[in-house]
């Protein structure tokens, strides 16, 4: 196939009809240009693919592993509802269409007040149990399909906890807690040394946290970004697919707590620190080893 969906049934299509050999995803990871409409700049809009553009996935990438995977898995999202059409670029005619459903991997939903909240959970486990603070909200035996098990979960902060069971044995567990204020920026390096070159970059995350270490959704901080040793920030992203800051910056803001630095180093050997700060919060810090130029 070309251009397949994500949905269920463009996967039942290929898994259950032998002459099928497999899918190219419509999209894969997001991706600039091909906008939609105004003010997204990249193509399909907010979560249109199953990875953002800095690599991370989205809940529906998990949905896709519980299809795939060998390995036993289980992953909570909440699924949120839109506010409301988006109005459609004049100059191509297309009539306001709705938002499409908004998948989140945070138990921080905002307003915090008395309310429901449609809970998905996947899974390739035979069974789910989910848990509010420690009390069940039931089992469900997984849909041999591929449809996730679905709550509506009446909210309250705290932890909500999927337990997935095969066999009478918990085989693997997946928990989200209601995020605090926010506290600090941590950094996480996908790499530790890094060899210079154009081609060659250290993509490091930043997540605005709790004093606990919870990231914090809501949080849309400015966070520069310093260097100190033999390298410095190639670029900046926050994987907002409607925002308008420059990529070849040291700053960007946090898009639903996060945003990321892509690192390059300069030649020389050494170490790399890479400080992200954002007011009023602690500094995030992370050390990279660079490899220095051949001789």
């Amino acid at each position: 196939g070309t251009e397949n969906h994500q949905t269920l049934d463009a996967w039942r299509a290929v898994r259950d009809n032998p002459f099928l050999a497999g899918q190219f995803l419509w999209v894969g990871i997001d991706y600039l240009g091909e906008s939609p409409r105004w003010p997204f700049i990249g193509g399909g809009g907010d979560q249109s693919g199953l990875l953002d553009r800095t690599g991370a996935p989205y809940p529906s990438a998990f949905q896709r592993q519980s299809w795939w995977s060998p390995a036993p898995m289980v992953r909570i999202a909440r699924r949120v509802a839109p506010e409301g059409p988006v109005l459609a670029d004049p100059g191509n005619g297309n009539p306001p269409r709705r938002r499409p459903d908004t998948l989140l991997s945070d138990w921080t939903p905002a307003p915090a007040g008395p309310h429901d909240e449609a809970v998905e959970v996947y899974s390739n486990a035979e069974s789910v149990e989910l848990l509010l603070n420690g009390r069940s909200l039931g089992v469900k035996p997984n849909d041999p399909l591929g449809a996730p098990c679905l709550w509506r979960v009446p909210f309250e902060p705290g932890s909500l906890k999927a337990v997935a069971s095969t066999g009478g044995r918990v085989v693997a567990t997946h928990e989200l807690r209601t995020a605090g204020a926010p506290a600090g920026v941590a950094l996480e390096a996908d790499a530790r040394v890094l060899a210079p070159g154009w081609d060659e970059v250290d993509l490091v995350r930043a997540t605005i946290v709790d004093a606990d270490g919870t990231p914090v959704p809501g949080a849309s901080s400015v966070v520069p970004f310093r260097v100190e040793g033999p390298g410095a920030v190639a670029a900046v992203d926050n994987a907002d697919n409607s925002g308008h800051e420059p990529f070849q910056a040291a700053r960007r803001s946090a898009f639903r707590g996060r945003c990321a630095a892509f690192v390059r180093a300069t030649g020389a050997a050494g170490t790399i620190t890479l400080t992200a700060s954002a007011e009023g919060l602690r500094d995030g810090r992370v050390a990279i080893e660079a490899a220095g130029s051949p001789r």
